[in-house]
């Protein structure tokens, strides 16, 4: 009977539907009662002692350690599909000095290293942050700035600098940790951290944080010209790095002639997780997830969904996902078109701006722009279409910027765009202080715009030398060549400038131009700054080059 009860237990028949069964109030409950025999005896519980290393919450000691605990708070939420949110928080807090700075960044990273899992949120964290903060002057005089991006980049540099040569345990680790199983696992923390940091130097490169010639330091620094032959770990390390930014490394020609080399070499060693060949794709075989919105993971769910319909078979490999390896993110390329797309013209200085920028236009076919002006030496209308647009002040200065702009980014266009600037100049288009200050900015970013454009120096060389062979030359010009080299960092590059410039007057056969300049007290006076060296002895140097 109660087997069959307990078989029919959820059926009720109608007759008792509703009634049930409890204790009648006038009788005493006899767990209840303080004289039950059946109450169990109490025992006292063991009370646990905290050790000497226990975790007490303590109150912050400074500012800094308050902030540490407030951006870590943040870090410990994040995921895609919160990202926004968070680097809307951590935009919003106020940095008074450097120091907090660094602790931002410091927590970020070590986040990063950390959760290698979140690696690429992390690397869109820092990509979204790198305009959110203000910079702060430097510590030591003659030094940059120091701005979020500056931070990371030698925070990161810090850490790869840092990393072990060797995983192998010495005596202090096998001291520190007698059980060989927490040895192992020692071990394993600091190989996965060197490989996290790879990995998170690969994503900086593709969202542009870093340019490949960085890439090719680390590169070579793991692998390069050594005696004898490179670790286990420092191969692993370079094929981590390389697999990360793989498929950009192959696409973008700049990168192939200091990559192609170390990334045919991450297809000899990693065949098993990487397909790749010259006609195809490189796919990345993942074994285990990474992170992805809620949006992601349905849009996969629905692919496969779709997959299955059409009755496709499953092969070996339909347990794992594939992905193409090292790819830059899309929204980096949409960023870069649209930087590139020209604007809509909603105001009239948009519109002056348009004919600053375009002021070489003619009828006759293709418009040229006024960096082409060169190319027929028409001066005459290079000043009647400068003279149409009615530029103002700020609008000269924008053209001005434009035209440094490209030349500095184009090495081919950097003796036609200093002509340009140089006519304009010679009629007093542009005033020589606005010239000056654009040229300033300029310069001033020359050392980090080599890593990407190596030959962006010849800017310079054309431009001066074009300035010093005018009539109504302004030595004034030559001041930010002057606190360039004042800076021990910048002597090596301004020495060459200055070189440079005199190699350029010489291939002008404007022998009369450099006997002007090596005498003329500005511009010799920023050689032998930069050369760390006598007046005499820089000119004397200048004029054998």
């Amino acid at each position: 009977m109660l087997r069959a009860w307990r078989l029919q237990r959820s059926e009720v028949h109608p007759a008792v539907l509703g009634l049930g069964v409890a204790e009648r109030p006038w009788r005493p409950n006899p767990r209840s009662a303080n004289n039950s025999e059946i109450r169990r005896p109490e025992t006292d519980s063991p009370v646990l002692e905290q050790s000497e290393k226990a975790y007490r919450i303590t109150k912050p000691t400074s500012p800094v350690e308050a902030l540490d605990r407030n951006v870590r708070a943040l870090l410990n939420k994040i995921c895609p599909e919160n990202l926004d949110k968070i680097v809307e928080k951590l935009a919003n807090v106020e940095l008074q000095k450097a120091a907090e700075l660094e602790c931002v960044i410091k927590a970020i990273l070590g986040k990063a290293l950390v959760e290698p899992h979140y690696c690429e949120t992390y690397a869109d964290m820092v990509f979204a942050l790198q305009k959110k903060y203000p910079e702060f002057p430097p510590e030591n005089e003659g030094e940059r700035p120091l701005t979020f991006t500056r931070v990371m980049l030698n925070t990161v540099q810090n850490e790869f600098e840092s990393l072990p040569t060797t995983f192998e345990p010495t005596d202090d680790d096998k001291a520190k940790f007698p059980d060989p199983e927490d040895l192992q696992r020692e071990m394993k923390k600091r190989k996965d951290k060197m490989l996290a940091i790879m990995k998170f130097i690969g994503n900086l490169f593709l969202r542009q944080l870093l340019s490949i010639k960085v890439i090719g330091q680390v590169v070579k620094g793991l692998i390069g010209i050594q005696d004898g032959l490179p670790k286990d770990h420092m191969i692993e390390g370079a094929c981590e790095l390389l697999q990360a930014i793989g498929s950009t490394v192959d696409s973008e020609s700049k990168c192939c002639l200091l990559a192609k080399p170390f990334s045919s070499f991450l297809y000899t060693f990693e065949c098993g997780s990487v397909l790749a060949s010259e006609s195809i794709t490189p796919l990345r075989k993942l074994f285990k997830e990474q992170a992805k919105t809620k949006a992601a993971v349905r849009d996969e769910f629905d692919q496969a969904q779709k997959a299955q319909q059409n009755g496709r078979r499953k092969g070996p490999d339909s347990v794992f996902s594939f992905q193409t390896a090292g790819a830059r993110p899309s929204y980096i390329d949409d960023i870069a078109n649209q930087k590139g797309r020209p604007q809509a013209d909603t105001c009239p200085e948009h519109g002056k701006l348009e004919q600053v920028k375009n002021l070489g236009n003619k009828s006759r076919g293709k418009g040229k722009m006024c960096v082409y002006f060169a190319d027929d030496k028409d001066g005459e209308s290079l000043q009647q279409d400068w003279a149409k647009a009615q530029p103002s002040d700020k609008e000269a200065k924008q053209g001005v910027e434009w035209l440094l702009k490209t030349g500095f980014e184009d090495s081919k266009k950097a003796d036609i765009t200093a002509a340009t600037l140089a006519e304009l100049m010679k009629r007093c288009l542009v005033p020589w202080d606005t010239l000056k200050e654009c040229f300033s900015a300029s310069l001033s970013a020359l050392p980090d715009l080599k890593m990407d454009a190596p030959h962006c120096d010849i800017m310079v060389h054309c431009l001066i030398a074009r300035l010093l062979m005018l009539e109504n030359f302004n030595q004034v010009v030559l001041k930010p060549m002057q606190t360039f080299v004042s800076h021990n960092e910048n002597r090596d590059l301004g020495w060459s400038l200055m070189l440079g410039i005199v190699k350029k007057l010489k291939q002008e056969n404007a022998q009369d131009v450099v006997t002007k300049a090596l005498n003329m007290s500005e511009f010799i006076s920023c050689a032998a700054t930069a050369r760390k060296t006598t007046v005499p002895n820089a000119r004397k140097q200048l004029q054998s080059a």
